[in-house]
């Protein structure tokens, strides 16, 4: 991150640089509230230094002049992973970003399945690596998942809960894809798709859409083809997101 974000130059003195950019790397790492004599020890200076220094910038004391540079630090965070998000996903906004981390949270006990088919099952096998890698439990091999959903000896409904299916389709109307999408709806499953089209029939089912380098035309062999290499990069930012999102809410709830 670059500091001098926070830091107004023509204001502080080398030192006083120093000290900001030394709490900033501590909020940075995650680590709990760092104090005053950490601060002034790492930085060759005595806490009186510190505290007339928070003064002369408006600060009732160091405590507040900590609080205001991790409220930045956060916000910074959100904004620099919001606009990376703008510029993989079309249609992405604040919104259907809550909304993947609310379903992300609502099924994080629960099967979760990824569908793809051809180079997107390539994109399958890497989100399901890396949900895993994250504590869910997820599958996209599709004779695995026929079995454990939709298929009982007896005929009765299986004693799988309803859960997240993750589908991705370039087209949005690949048939075998679709055709467990619309099973996974029956069984009262929520559908999360990344698709080119955003008047696809996968979108029409989907209950969240992500819009990725979206076209009417769908050039499959098309080269260079960002579609899929978005989607992960894509998916990394949307995984970042729900994982700050889930630390805040810890810290919130220790307050």
């Amino acid at each position: 991150m670059n500091k001098n974000y926070y830091i107004l130059t023509n204001l502080l003195s080398e030192e006083e640089t120093n000290i900001i950019t030394s709490i900033i790397d501590h909020i940075e790492k995650g680590e709990k509230r760092v104090g005053i004599h950490q601060i002034a020890n790492e930085n060759y200076v005595s806490t009186t230094f510190i505290i007339k220094m928070c003064q002369r910038l408006g600060f009732d004391g160091y405590s507040e002049l900590y609080y205001q540079l991790s409220q930045r630090v956060t916000a910074y965070d959100q904004a620099s992973g919001t606009t990376a998000l703008q510029e993989l996903i079309d249609n992405y906004d604040e919104e259907s970003g809550r909304e993947f981390c609310r379903l992300l949270t609502e099924f994080q006990d629960k099967k979760i399945f990824v569908e793809g088919r051809g180079f997107s099952e390539l994109v399958a096998d890497y989100l399901v690596q890396r949900l895993a890698v994250c504590g869910f439990m997820v599958f996209n091999h599709v004779h695995f998942y026929d079995y454990m959903i939709f298929r009982d000896q007896n005929g009765l409904e299986t004693n799988i809960d309803s859960s997240l299916l993750i589908a991705i389709s370039q087209s949005g109307e690949t048939a075998s894809v679709l055709e467990n999408v619309k099973t996974a709806k029956q069984k009262g499953y929520k559908i999360v798709s990344f698709t080119r089209r955003a008047d696809s029939s996968l979108a029409g089912l989907s209950d969240l859409t992500f819009i990725v380098d979206g076209a009417k035309q769908t050039l499959i062999g098309g080269v260079p083809n960002p579609f899929f290499g978005r989607i992960i990069l894509a998916f990394e930012e949307l995984m970042g997101k729900f994982l700050r999102d889930k630390e805040t809410g810890k810290k919130k709830n220790s307050n």
